[in-house]
């Protein structure tokens, strides 16, 4: 029988191995955590300018359901934001509009997410969407998780009602620390005394719609693969299901992008065929020109970012549409896509 002093030595010795170096990695580990993720949704300058863009927004969008009932909701990513005047839209064409444009890299569930939150009945939704959201794969990006949780809806990325991707807890959280590109280009800017941000809600007008003085080349041009992805016709089904139940007008407007003349006719044939997909699942506004603007001097700070002139001209033109409700059919598009592959370019 072991004696009463051997018990001893077994559990003083157990004691002694309480790996107490472990707890203390595990506690520095939660309270880095902690830390990055206060710093990304209290004071990345990104996310400090998506919540504020949000607020200003949001206001519009309660002010014009409050005057005049039904409302006109733009939505996509940044070519949204700074290419349609929702002021413009109210004073010549008579549709109270709102611009909930927000940053292509929230990823399109959650732009959709944080769109439906402000639509009521008898609103039209224009989903103005960058084709590559469309047709890539539609995970939900770091920014986007970020923007949910500092707004406060981590249901967006926890258990989104579109498409079939969303995010475990632990993705989730380990999503809210800022990336190594977000620090080496904060560092950078701060040695070199620049914004920490290039946009600000100071540029952001009240109706949401953003203009800016920044002017950049434009020396390289975004393209997309032609076609729906998979996961993006989920979510365009579901969006469009939603839009039916809760009597919500629905239809897709191309965002105008820069195109060199000599590159018009294959970008014009590879919107059209995406087109022709998209109104598989709703009404696609009537854009002579496919999405592909030539006028150089229409453009900002990318190739998607119009400035005034471009967005005053982009805006009368969507006004037409709405107001006179042109759309592409489906056979249409196709005989665009079609001729456009027979000319030379």
């Amino acid at each position: 029988m072991p004696s009463s002093t051997s018990r001893f030595s077994v559990k003083h010795h157990t004691r002694q191995r309480v790996p107490w170096f472990v707890v203390q990695l595990l506690a520095a580990t939660l309270l880095t955590g902690m830390a990055t993720a206060f710093y990304t949704l209290r004071l990345n300058p990104e996310i400090a300018y998506l919540r504020g863009s949000d607020r200003i927004k949001r206001a519009w969008a309660r002010k014009m359901t409050l005057e005049h009932g039904a409302k006109t909701i733009l939505f996509g990513g940044s070519s949204c934001e700074f290419s349609i005047d929702p002021e413009q839209l109210l004073e010549r064409h008579g549709l109270p509009a709102v611009n909930l444009g927000r940053n292509a890299g929230l990823g399109a569930s959650v732009l959709i997410e944080a769109t439906l939150i402000e639509t009521r009945p008898k609103d039209t939704l224009v989903m103005a969407i960058e084709p590559t959201l469309l047709t890539g794969p539609a995970d939900i990006p770091m920014l986007g998780v970020q923007f949910s949780f500092a707004l406060g809806h981590p249901e967006w990325v926890l258990a989104p009602r579109f498409g079939r991707l969303r995010k475990s807890w632990p993705a989730a959280l380990l999503a809210l620390r800022p990336g190594g590109y977000h620090v080496f280009t904060l560092l950078g800017k701060l040695v070199q005394g620049r914004p920490l941000y290039r946009y600000n809600t100071a540029e952001v007008r009240p109706t949401g719609f953003h203009q800016t003085p920044v002017r950049m080349p434009l020396t390289t041009l975004t393209s997309h693969a032609g076609h729906l992805h998979p996961e993006a016709r989920v979510l365009l089904e579901a969006l469009a299901q939603w839009c039916r139940s809760n009597q919500v007008t629905l239809c897709y407007s191309l965002p105008w992008r820069y195109t060199p003349i000599d590159a018009v006719p294959a970008y014009q044939r590879l919107n059209a065929g995406l087109l022709r997909e998209i109104a598989e699942y709703c009404p696609v506004l009537r854009d002579e020109q496919l999405g592909a603007h030539v006028v150089l001097e229409h453009f900002a700070d990318t190739e998607f970012h119009l400035n005034e002139p471009g967005a005053s001209l982009r805006t009368s033109q969507l006004g037409d549409q709405l107001k006179s409700g042109r759309f592409w059919t489906r056979a249409e598009l196709e005989q665009r896509a079609a001729s456009a592959k027979k000319e030379p370019g």
